[in-house]
């Protein structure tokens, strides 16, 4: 079972190998963006910040962090955009926004990324390996493919309404299988939020005693 998934993903990756390499391109003009950005902050801009993250890591250290509460505020996170890729994808104008949100999603991850170790320096790159790396490098992967999958419905939309003889029972069924595979990638996605919500949380106790020393 594994192994047929791993085939049907590399398959997948393989036949639209263009889209992904500009997505991920969008991806990473986002998150360089995001990183520069951080130096261009105001001075009460940048205490505002480092005073809310060093509480959060304070609260962190003295208080239980519900677990349960952290999984209802990734699911939520995830599902907003989850859902929008879904609904542009179904629309003909939908591709160009497609990129857009991938990109917003590399500006939150390069802001967040920068901000964290301008504010604690090389103990900021061991926060970000453990507190950033273990879910993005599972969610970001299926948000791209899932953009993959959105603009290749928004062509064959087109396509549709571009040639006639397209039945409609053909649109159906690729509908079908776009909802599918929609599915199919949030099921990974969701494996990065269980990972965020109970993995993630477990790092970051073990890593603080380093990073707020």
């Amino acid at each position: 079972m594994i192994f047929k998934i791993r085939d049907t993903l590399r398959r997948h990756v393989k036949n639209n190998s263009k889209k992904y390499f500009l997505l991920l391109l969008v991806f990473i003009a986002g998150v360089s963006a995001g990183a520069f950005t951080v130096n261009g902050l105001s001075t009460i801009q940048r205490e505002e910040l480092a005073n809310y993250f060093q509480g959060f890591l304070q609260l962190f250290d003295s208080q239980n962090m519900e677990c349960g509460e952290l999984l209802k505020v990734s699911i939520l996170e995830n599902a907003r955009l989850v859902i929008a890729l879904w609904v542009l994808g179904v629309t003909i104008i939908g591709i160009p926004f497609i990129y857009v949100l991938i990109g917003i999603r590399g500006f939150i991850t390069g802001f967040t990324s920068g901000f964290i170790i301008e504010t604690l320096g090389l103990k900021g790159v061991l926060f970000i390996f453990f507190a950033l790396l273990p879910k993005e490098i599972v969610i970001i992967p299926f948000l791209i493919a899932m953009g993959v999958n959105g603009i290749n419905f928004s062509l064959d939309i087109i396509k549709s309404k571009s040639i006639r003889h397209l039945s409609k029972e053909s649109l159906k069924t690729n509908f079908l299988a776009y909802c599918m595979t929609t599915l199919f990638f949030t099921g990974f996605i969701f494996i990065g939020v269980l990972i965020e919500a109970y993995i993630i949380p477990v790092f970051i106790r073990i890593i603080l005693p380093l990073v707020t020393s």
